[in-house]
């Protein structure tokens, strides 16, 4: 093994290289190998059953028709292309169009088959040369599902082959010749257009991206906002919602969201195996992440109470309720204890500096009534803790802070108590 070690690292320079090469081919906009052609829930499947050759149409000059230079341009034969404003126009050429050229090519008289080209079996397929086009099996091209004006690209002079891109290379093109989004928002950067989703997309009556279709679901497959739907999406989903909430927000409304980050903690395979035993300090250092999943009064509180953590009764020895177990005859607790200044107010481990810095740690273990058992007014009687009102009491009155929770104020005060309003 230590003879091979030398070797893996010597070949993992190569391979980091190699990676990084490709990161920043991604992070310029180039091709996306995960792009794997137009997404289905746009275009749907197409049933085409004629035989044509793109290739030679475009690429060979027509001389029996006179037609010069390197063949037919694209409008000759798709010459509604023009006036085309949404994909419901399918554009394909009729017969009256291929009648311009065919009613009198009868082909080339040297071929083993030289039957006229005005012969159905010549374009439709499985038909008898006695068939008439009548009964052929029909083209199927269903709507594409997005916004779209051919007039309005070909005004702007976009070239067709810039979204066709392989057209003039092939036989019969199909959806796999449309462009992708990559294609679209390429082309729409470049020339500093609108990039918006709606721009394209459908949108519900909420405002969002319709993204449920009855081929498949849309999902990005750009990297755009770092937000690619791949299989790891799920676990690192997390960076694109914090970078740009707003992109979510295009397609998801916060329902979607919820039905994961409901404050249960269903969904325990976001934690390593031994999450519980780390948790804290995680929880310490960002728990405002902790609570995009977790309510601190329910699922923090009582998981804390049936550990012996947290207590939610009052104290009647504050040191003692505190305790989680003895070692070796020393008191271990979550807090520090009564001789390290969790107590003391001049010591710099006082508990209230570390509510006033970060309240929400508290109430992961303690509710009201734990805080009221020592913090007490003067009208409810002694108050070892010091009275919870401060030096101004009177700026309390009608605050915001009883609005937001009258619950606490309600412990001492009754809602006719004209201290407290």
């Amino acid at each position: 093994m230590q003879r091979l070690l030398p070797h893996l690292a010597r070949a993992a320079v190569p391979t980091a290289a190699f990676s990084a090469w490709i990161a920043l081919l991604m992070l310029l906009g180039g091709a996306f190998p995960w792009e794997q052609g137009p997404d289905l829930a746009i275009y749907p499947r197409q049933t085409i059953p004629l035989v044509f050759d793109h290739a030679y149409h475009t690429r060979t000059a027509s001389a029996a028709l006179g037609i010069e230079g390197e063949g037919l341009s694209c409008t000759f034969c798709h010459e509604n292309i023009t006036a085309s404003r949404t994909p419901r126009d399918k554009n394909i050429p009729g017969h009256e169009v291929c009648e311009t050229c065919h009613d009198d090519w009868i082909g080339d008289p040297e071929s083993e088959d030289p039957r006229p080209l005005t012969e159905c079996v010549h374009c439709h397929r499985d038909l008898p040369p006695t068939t008439t086009s009548t009964f052929a099996a029909p083209m199927v091209i269903p709507d594409a599902r997005i916004h779209f004006s051919h007039a309005l690209h070909v005004s702007a002079e976009v070239d067709c082959l810039a979204c066709h891109r392989h057209v003039r290379e092939k036989a019969i093109a199909t959806r796999d010749d449309l462009p992708t989004m990559d294609t679209c928002l390429g082309c729409h950067e470049d020339r500093e257009v609108s990039t918006r989703c709606t721009t394209c997309h459908f949108e519900t009556p909420r405002g969002m991206i319709q993204t449920t279709y009855p081929d498949g679901e849309l999902k990005p497959r750009r990297l755009h906002a770092f937000a690619i739907h791949d299989g790891d999406f799920l676990r690192d989903h997390a960076v694109p919602a914090q970078r740009d909430p707003g992109y979510c927000a295009s397609c998801h409304g916060q329902e979607f969201c919820l039905s994961c980050h409901d404050g249960l903690g269903r969904n325990a395979r976001y934690h390593p195996g031994d999450w519980l035993a780390m948790h804290s300090i995680r929880a310490r250092h960002d728990d405002n992440r902790c609570t995009s999943c977790h309510q601190l009064q329910t699922f923090c509180l009582g998981c804390h109470v049936r550990t012996g953590v947290a207590t939610v009764g009052p104290l009647d020895n504050p040191t003692a309720r505190r305790t989680v177990r003895q070692q070796a005859g020393v008191v271990v607790g979550p807090h520090p204890m009564a001789a390290n200044g969790w107590l003391d107010r001049t010591s710099r481990n006082f508990h209230g500096f570390h509510a006033q810095r970060n309240i929400r740690a508290c109430v992961s273990c303690h509710q009201e009534q734990f805080c009221i058992s020592c913090h007490k007014s003067s009208f409810a009687g002694a108050s070892p803790g010091g009275n919870p009102h401060g030096p101004n009491p009177e700026r309390l009155r009608g605050s915001s802070a009883g609005r937001h929770n009258a619950r606490v104020c309600l412990k001492c005060h009754s809602v006719s108590d004209p201290s407290w309003r």
